[in-house]
């Protein structure tokens, strides 16, 4: 629940959106909205859908870890450290090397 949490915050945080704005958007009260932030509390899948709707993520980018809690793989780890702009222009420039090399 702590990885989910932080990536709604990274997610949040990227947007400039304040916790009162998303939740009243998501129909969620502010306190709650923190502990799912925090890990404190899980989420309905509607509630995660609507969550990813006003942040402008995909569903996997928040759930997808391992079981352990770890990432997939160092790509993956090494991205879910950026801000969600900084993953938009990785993917921006992955799409433009894979391109590249096909050519080859």
């Amino acid at each position: 629940m702590q990885a989910i949490g932080r990536r709604i915050q990274e997610a949040r945080k990227a947007k400039r959106y304040t916790q009162e704005y998303v939740s009243a958007r998501a129909n969620i009260g502010v306190k709650f909205l923190s502990q799912i932030e925090c890990g404190k509390a899980g989420l309905s899948l509607q509630t995660l859908i609507s969550l990813c709707e006003i942040l402008e993520v995909t569903p996997n980018y928040i759930l997808l870890f391992s079981a352990s809690g770890e990432e997939e793989d160092p790509l993956h780890r090494a991205l879910s450290e950026l801000t969600v702009q900084q993953r938009q222009d990785a993917e921006t420039i992955i799409k433009l090397f894979a391109k590249n090399c096909r050519r080859t």
